[in-house]
């Protein structure tokens, strides 16, 4: 590669990370950025606003270093991308600083993002807005772009050139209007002269001497701001520097653990997890790495970690009936739970202890236990399981004493504790699934008597929002219905229950405050047995 240039055209510099004349360092953390900030993004450098400058570094050509490459496909819901350890003497850049928005004008271009490719609707009016952005720019499937001729990805605008712009205008856009074509064929002219002729991107280069120490101090500082690199992922660049092998594993099971979707895990869940489990207290801090204690105890125990980690997911779905990050109010609260199994034989729950820990977790959310100071509480209860003398047994005991006297909130279920509608109605409904990821479809909470029904009959909100009147159902089965009655046949949560029917048919056929109330009073009762029972406490 020629000697870097100071400022570039921005399309050179894609296709340039395009032949992989620019990667990543390990240390990177993984693109972050939703579809809504890569728009943005585009129409900044539309609107030409500036967007500012990029840190790189070139290693010297001796130094094997641990690097990856920009992505041309993006998954939302996709894993981390790996590293690869190789010689230099390809002599890439390292993009130390800014790769979020180079990976964003590389996905605009070459690539997808949830298998949809970037366009731009070039009749759009900068003088007006779509959805907050001046120049109207989407991610599309081909055959939901074709439905309109003037969606155009930017790669097959460059493609077009200053020289064919009229011709490919008046050829394309002949059933436009005179004043809409002048209007395309300005945005057009515009876009190829600020992504293909202006040299837009400034570059500032580290040294190449620079010693790979003080690189990692620029790159630390430099991402102090923004999109801040997590202390985590400083903690996992220095376990796969150390242990290469580990990057792939963490991946892995990352994926394995978040199952189709229902979960979110991630590698800072992991690393925390594993400091604690491996006895190195919870908190971040890469000094704990200077010696290999915890590499060695990472790298030994790794297997039994794994299958403690996926006996707690198995435990989260099967037993606690928690089959959805929603309800997933702390993935810290998990902790413990890997943390007993791990010591237990095949790591696999012992018989008779699968109820402490299911009430264990629920209550730990309905306290907000590790609202603050999660890292200290962890290494309590770290110790509590360690040292309990029956190792086979959670000491639920000690540890629900804890929590009360951290949080000043007695242990067991509270009348105030049922605000936290969706836990209860995930208890009362025996586990709700949540599948975002499909269009039109998501979980939401539905008054039984509509809201605005029982607001013209003068019944207070907060009988009417009370949990006694709600229930978890799809999007879409909420939008069909209507704001008068409930069919008499609605199903909920007591619907069985012949008490609560006849409470629930009186209501029907004469709504009033008293009425209603009595129903709803009714099925609260029967909300809270449930739960009393599910977490096993007495009533």
């Amino acid at each position: 590669m020629a000697k870097m240039r100071p400022t570039q055209r921005i399309f050179d510099v894609m296709k340039d990370i395009k032949d992989g004349k620019y990667r990543l360092p390990s240390i990177q953390r993984s693109f972050v950025w939703d579809e809504d900030r890569l728009c943005k993004l585009m129409d900044s450098i539309m609107s030409d606003y500036p967007i500012g400058s990029f840190l790189v570094w070139k290693p010297p050509e001796n130094l094997r270093i641990r690097t990856r490459t920009f992505v041309l496909t993006h998954e939302t819901r996709g894993v981390r991308p790996i590293t690869e350890e190789e010689p230099i003497s390809s002599a890439p850049y390292l993009v130390l600083d800014g790769q979020q928005r180079l990976q964003s004008l590389y996905l605009s271009f070459f690539g997808k993002f949830d298998a949809r490719h970037l366009y731009f609707k070039v009749d759009s009016n900068p003088a007006e807005e779509h959805d907050h952005l001046r120049y109207d720019f989407q991610f599309l499937m081909p055959e939901e772009a074709g439905k309109d001729r003037h969606w155009i990805r930017p790669q097959e605008i460059i493609e077009i050139g200053i020289p064919k712009l009229s011709a490919f205008v008046d050829r394309r856009f002949s059933n436009d209007s005179e004043p809409t074509r002048e209007r395309i064929a300005e945005s057009l002219a515009k876009f190829i002269q600020l992504f293909n002729i202006d040299e837009r991107l400034p570059f500032l280069e580290v040294t190449e001497d620079m010693p790979y120490n003080d690189v990692l101090e620029v790159f630390v500082r430099v991402n102090s701001g923004g999109m801040k690199l997590a202390k985590s992922d400083l903690v996992f660049s220095t376990i796969v520097l150390n242990s290469p092998d580990m990057e792939r594993k963490f991946v892995e099971l990352i994926d394995e653990l978040n199952g189709g979707g229902e979960f979110d895990f991630d590698i800072d869940f992991i690393i925390k997890t594993s400091l604690v489990v491996f006895n190195k207290g919870a908190k971040y801090d890469v000094g704990k790495l200077e010696d290999n204690e915890y590499l060695t105890s990472l790298g030994k125990g790794f297997e039994n970690l794994r299958d403690s980690l996926l006996s707690t997911v198995e435990f989260l779905k099967t037993d606690a009936k928690i089959l959805a990050k929603r309800f997933l109010k702390s993935d810290l609260a998990l902790i413990p739970i890997v943390d007993f199994t791990y010591r237990q034989p095949h790591q696999q729950i012992p018989d008779g202890q699968t109820w402490k820990l299911r009430q264990y977790l629920y209550m730990s959310f309905l306290m907000r236990f590790y609202s603050y100071g999660a890292d200290g509480k962890l290494d309590v209860i770290h110790k509590q399981i360690t040292e309990y003398e029956k190792p086979h047994v959670f000491p639920l005991k000690r540890i629900s004493k804890y929590m009360s006297d951290r949080t000043g909130t007695e242990y067991g279920l509270s009348k105030d504790m049922l605000k936290d509608l969706d836990l209860i109605l995930n208890i009362v409904q025996g586990g709700v699934a949540e599948i975002p990821q499909k269009r039109g479809w998501s979980l939401e909470r539905d008054h039984i008597f509509p809201g605005s029904l029982l607001h013209d009959k003068g019944i207070s909100d907060e009988i009417a929002d009370s949990i006694g009147n709600l229930r978890l159902i799809n999007k879409t089965r909420n939008i069909m219905k209507s704001d008068k009655l409930p069919a008499e046949d609605s199903e909920f949560f007591g619907s069985t229950d012949s008490t609560i029917r006849k409470l629930f048919s009186d209501a029907r056929k004469d709504l009033t405050s008293k009425r209603f109330e009595d129903f709803v009073r009714a099925r609260e009762g029967i909300v809270v047995d449930r739960a009393n029972g599910f977490l096993q406490f007495e009533k």
